[in-house]
């Protein structure tokens, strides 16, 4: 029996993506496609490909960063012309998506997908919980190499982060899909890896300011990451600092001021 569950990569290797963004393409008659990923002329002409003999087709989105919804419009005018004018958009990020009502379950032959909330990386981040195989399409929630995603967009991100961390926890899971980077055949181990850094990185800030009152910016960067931050992501680095740094500011013994 031909499985439900194809992944293509698109060819944006970089450093936020690795080696490129990966699409999953779930079932065959009713197909769903997982992030369609960036608008690279390559990747959309082999998601067309992928919707010839399909009756029903959607686009399932977890957020709506370039690299992973970037090629939407382009698709829904190429499915068009191909036979496909009725394409459902859902999840988060898109002006064409629209959000999952609460419990909403999409379905494709071979399984359905639940929406998990999962901000953190953006504000409106989704994964996406196939519970027939206890799999979870992570999007930028985790990444497939590593210990740590960028979080760092908007204010009260960190916290939503781990809370997301917790809530992904809760499920029945064998293994991560995510957006970039191999499979996560060991879950909760990788959960909790990605917790660990952001954790310790929280406490790094707090001692530093215990040691030295006052400790902030350039210096406080210097103190945390000395030279090792990679040619090119030092905006990031930054960009996440301050992050920790906003959380620092608004959590007091595990109490989050932000709400999440």
């Amino acid at each position: 029996m031909t499985s439900p569950l194809r992944r293509i990569r698109a060819d944006n290797p970089g450093p936020f993506t690795f080696d490129g963004t990966v699409t999953y393409l779930l079932g065959h008659d009713d197909l769903v496609i997982l992030d369609p990923g960036p608008d690279v002329d390559d990747h959309v002409r082999a998601l067309v490909r992928s919707t010839e003999g399909a009756r029903r087709v959607r686009l399932v989105l977890t957020h709506g960063h370039g690299d992973h919804a970037g090629g939407v419009d382009r698709l829904l005018a190429e499915f068009a012309a191909a036979g496909h004018p009725e394409v459902d958009v859902v999840g988060a990020g898109h002006e064409r998506a629209r959000a999952p009502a609460v419990d909403e379950e999409v379905p494709f032959d071979g399984g359905r997908l639940v929406a998990v909330p999962t901000p953190g990386h953006t504000r409106d981040h989704l994964a996406w919980y196939w519970p027939g195989a206890r799999a979870l399409f992570a999007g930028d929630h985790v990444l497939g190499h590593g210990h740590t995603t960028w979080v760092a967009e908007y204010a009260g991100c960190v916290a939503d982060y781990l809370a997301s961390l917790e809530r992904v926890r809760g499920l029945d899971l064998a293994v991560i899909h995510p957006g970039h980077g191999p499979d996560l055949h060991e879950p909760y181990a990788a959960l909790d890896r990605f917790e660990a850094h952001r954790r310790t990185r929280i406490a790094q800030v707090r001692e530093l300011r215990r040691e030295h009152p006052g400790l902030a910016g350039d210096a406080l960067f210097r103190a945390i990451y000395g030279d090792t931050v990679p040619p090119g992501l030092d905006g990031a680095a930054r960009r996440s600092l301050a992050a920790v740094e906003e959380y620092v500011d608004t959590v007091v013994e595990g109490n989050v001021s932000s709400g999440s």
